[in-house]
């Protein structure tokens, strides 16, 4: 069967239902708070069952770090230690929160497995909060305990007093309610017997908002653990139609770890899915993309999973430096943001050896959404890909919650065992956007096609209103990547008094090259109506700045321009 047979929903669907019939891929019809879906009927009911699924691969190696290999055994040997401290030292009990906030370090790791499978709630914390942000989690999640490395700890001084802490690869002693994470976790061969169910909450993830303090995203261990098992029948699916095409799955799979494991693109598509595919995880301490290709050599790595503008790093990087091997690197995917239509161009022209992955997913939905690779990538540039056949439905709606026609343009409405169960202690917030049928309306403004594939036109909040006009910022920044002088852009509205808000624009060059206001007026004029080139042009040669995710901080340069404005 020829990969383009998969660009049919039905296709798709008919090759689904020979995966479904038995095995791990087993469907089952379930009612869920009220609402029927298609489960996995044979998956692992709790998180420690899944981590437990590791090791039926014997043993391999699971994490690799500046120079220290862990076995997938080493590392819940680490995991279970952890738990039985947590229980016998700080009465961590089923339902409890247990806060974590570190870089890429194996401990956060660790920690996750350990706080998750003896029932209690792990709230993964941004690393790249402020101490007041920290403060705010910490005392808005109830958490019992905060596990975090030297950086985090320090920056809590004085601050949640009551909350016991333990510190992650740290050189100092003198921190009060604190202990040395090496000092008191000690290997054990087994954790400890705690009944856990499928609807049993898991995760804390914390999201922000475009105002506000951020809210707290619920998951269970059954949505959690849905996303990773959809992604490998994906990838098993392409498979058996082209073996060249698609998610492609190695004798000795490696990734890296360059997104912060905080965000559902580390937790779940690097992090956890590599239970499932015996994969081995370089972490990074910090992202560089020449020391990303250099991992990519020197741990022979098969998948890169991250955000648009990290792939994107990786090719040039690699354009820089080509004398370091890239054989062994398969797939290049990425997801969190839109992936701009003239970067996938330039990595089928000029890595056609490396398979493009796209994904598109929240943290409400545990990341689960759409997906497409390979060929069908390549033909749809600007798509999100299709949702996961029986498991994930996509719908587009208008302002009053109706369905829009195929091709019509609305709000992308989300519904799977993935979603989320609530925001934390915000139940306004959840009805919001979660309606009794189970849809999440996502804030993104999108279209379907007529077989079922996702194109994302923006976040609703991301449209900028000029004199009545929608401009999809993305459209703009599209348009923008196409001039071969760009490395990176990023379009925003800021206030005008006669025209409600003006486009603005922030632009970094590639290196070496020249690029004026006048020149990217004049590019954009012969592909834009007038009224949707932007008024404001900022443009540099350094990066633009980046929020902890990775993604570009349009929040903060649109900040920025409003106060340079005077606007």
């Amino acid at each position: 069967m020829d990969m383009n047979d998969l660009s049919k929903k039905e296709v798709r669907e008919k090759i689904a239902l020979d995966f479904t019939k038995d095995g791990l891929f087993e469907l089952a019809e379930q009612t869920i708070r009220g609402n029927k879906y298609h489960v996995f009927a044979n998956a692992p009911k709790n998180l420690f069952e899944y981590f437990q699924f590791g090791l039926t691969h014997g043993e391999w190696n699971f994490i690799s770090y500046e120079g220290k290999q862990y076995s997938y055994q080493e590392t819940l040997n680490q995991a279970a230690g952890l738990s039985h401290l947590l229980i016998n030292e700080y009465g961590i009990k089923k339902g409890d929160r247990v806060a974590l906030a570190m870089r890429n370090y194996p401990e956060w790791i660790f920690s996750y497995i350990a706080i998750t499978s003896i029932g209690a709630i792990a709230v993964p914390l941004n690393s790249w909060w402020q101490a007041k942000e920290l403060e705010y989690a910490l005392t808005h999640s109830d958490s019992k305990i905060f596990i975090g490395d030297e950086e985090r700890i320090t920056s809590l001084e004085g601050l949640v007093l009551d909350i016991p802490r333990i510190s992650v690869r740290s050189k100092r002693q003198d921190f009060k309610n604190t202990v040395n994470f090496e000092r008191v976790v000690k290997p054990m061969d087994h954790f400890p017997k705690v009944e856990v169910s499928p609807e049993d909450d898991a995760s804390i993830m914390y999201t922000s908002g475009s105002t506000g303090f951020p809210k707290g995203v619920v998951s269970t261990h059954r949505s959690i653990i849905s996303t990773p098992i959809s992604w490998l029948m994906l990838g098993f699916i392409a498979s058996s139609v082209d073996s060249g095409a698609g998610q492609q799955i190695p004798e000795h799979p490696c990734t890296i770890a360059a997104v912060p494991l905080f965000h559902v693109t580390g937790s779940h598509s690097i992090f956890l899915l590599s239970v499932l595919l015996k994969r081995n995880i370089v972490l990074m301490y910090k992202w560089d993309p020449l020391e990303a290709i250099k991992l990519i050599e020197k741990h022979k790595v098969t998948t890169f999973s991250g955000v648009p503008t990290m792939a994107w790093e990786i090719l040039q990087a690699h354009k820089q430096n080509p004398d370091i091997d890239l054989s062994s690197l398969l797939d290049l995917g990425a997801g969190g943001a839109a992936r701009p239509p003239e970067q996938l161009k330039a990595q089928e022209k000029e890595f056609p050896d490396k398979g493009a992955q796209i994904g598109y997913g929240l943290t409400e939905t545990n990341a689960a959404g759409t997906n497409a690779g390979g060929s069908l990538l390549y033909e749809r540039p600007t798509s999100a890909g299709f949702p996961t056949p029986f498991l994930t439905s996509v719908r587009i709606l208008d302002e009053k919650n109706k369905d829009l026609k195929t091709g019509e343009i609305g709000e992308v409405a989300i519904k799977s065992t993935s979603n989320f169960r609530c925001y934390w202690k915000n139940q306004d917030a959840t009805d919001e956007v979660l309606d009794k049928e189970g849809w999440f309306k996502t804030g993104d403004v999108g279209t379907l096609d007529e077989n079922g594939f996702l194109y994302i036109k923006d976040r609703i909040k991301d449209i900028v209103i000029r004199g009545g006009e929608n401009i999809a910022c993305l459209e703009i920044e599209a348009a923008i990547y196409e001039h071969p002088s760009v490395l990176e852009a990023s379009v925003f509205g800021v206030p005008d008094e006669r025209l409600g808000e003006k486009l603005a624009t922030k632009i970094a060059t590639n290196p070496n090259m020249k690029l004026s206001k006048e020149d990217i007026s004049n590019f954009l004029s012969e592909r834009l109506a007038k009224f949707k080139i932007p008024e404001f042009i900022w443009i540099q040669v350094e990066q633009l700045p980046r929020i902890a995710s990775g993604k570009i901080a349009k929040k903060e340069m649109r900040e920025e321009a409003i106060k340079e404005l005077g606007v």
